[in-house]
């Protein structure tokens, strides 16, 4: 099984450098997820693929660039080209996309202009479910999951990711037997967490949580990989433990992963801690960044926040 996937997450991180850089290729999107567009910024800002590469230029110890959005695959020619100048220089890469805009065309080129990882969001198991979530014709379900399939027959690391909340909780078990039928063997679980500036609060309670991971790991197959991200904080104290296959990632935003939105913004994370710590076209060099921290970044990195540890543990453990 390829470790190639969150492999910077997989230690702890003792020293902040930049390896990690999120590319926000697009705020555009053709979806209407609640989840997403509650904390994207849908500003219609975007960066083209030659100014990206620019800007990779001057970071000589990038392991990983992960392209997202929106949804990026609507600046497809930029992803391809982008993924291109990291192969070139050994740097992994990541799409993250909703999959609906793929082809067999579109995912040979990827495939040969060297992606390491296409990541996918899954999380209903009938077009029905995803059509009344995603406020998308059904349609559009089938094109997906056969997109999946052909990708899953490439060498490129194909990751599933499911988001872990009220609407999947009791359902996660089918979700990750329907993976494994399109032939993905890597299973991301994504904990959902409660976010201040957006409101959304459809998390699921700790013991649901706990449920739902535990059968997930018990009934996990041999060939199977598992990551439970934004869980690493309190995996001991809901009885988790790492075996083969099972991984708790640690977090690395902020600390070696930094998210450049497509206006330039420099944030800690767009995800969890949507904080702006500068600009690049405004006096904040990427490359210098940790040698010479914004207040807010060197402030983040001495509380070191978690909104997940926060919401399933409001008292502490």
């Amino acid at each position: 099984m390829s470790m190639k996937y969150k492999s910077l997450e997989l230690d702890k991180p003792l020293t902040y450098e930049l390896e990690g850089l999120e590319v926000g290729v697009t705020s555009n999107c053709n979806f209407r997820c609640d989840y997403c567009c509650a904390y994207n910024r849908n500003d219609g800002q975007s960066i083209n693929g030659k100014e990206v590469i620019r800007i990779l230029e001057e970071l000589p110890n990038l392991k990983r660039v992960r392209l997202s959005g929106g949804e990026v695959t609507l600046k497809f020619q930029d992803c391809v080209d982008i993924v291109g100048y990291c192969a070139s220089r050994g740097i992994q890469t990541q799409l993250n996309s909703n999959g609906s805009l793929l082809n067999a065309e579109r995912i040979d080129q990827l495939v040969n202009a060297g992606l390491t990882t296409i990541h996918i969001s899954f999380n209903f198991t009938t077009a029905e479910a995803f059509s009344r979530y995603y406020n998308i014709h059904t349609s559009i379900y089938d094109k997906i999951r056969e997109n999946i399939t052909m990708f899953a027959k490439t060498g490129v690391d194909v990751v599933l990711e499911t988001l872990l909340f009220t609407g999947t909780q009791d359902n996660m078990q089918e979700i990750s037997d329907h993976v494994y039928s399109m032939g993905v063997r890597t299973h991301e679980i994504q904990n959902s967490i409660s976010m201040g500036h957006t409101g959304w609060k459809a998390i699921a309670a700790r013991e649901q949580l706990k449920i739902a991971v535990s059968e997930l790991i018990a009934r996990k197959k041999e060939d199977t990989t598992l990551y439970f991200t934004c869980m690493d904080r309190f995996m001991e104290a809901l009885g988790f433990q790492e075996q083969p296959g099972v991984y708790f990632p640690h977090c690395i935003e902020g600390k070696k992963q930094l998210h450049l939105h497509g206006n330039g913004d420099i944030l800690i994370s767009e995800l969890c801690h949507p904080v702006i710590i500068g600009n690049i076209y405004n006096g904040t060099p990427l490359k210098d960044i940790y040698s010479n921290m914004p207040a807010p970044l060197s402030d983040f990195l001495e509380k070191l926040p978690c909104p997940a540890f926060d919401a399933l543990f409001p008292q502490g453990v």
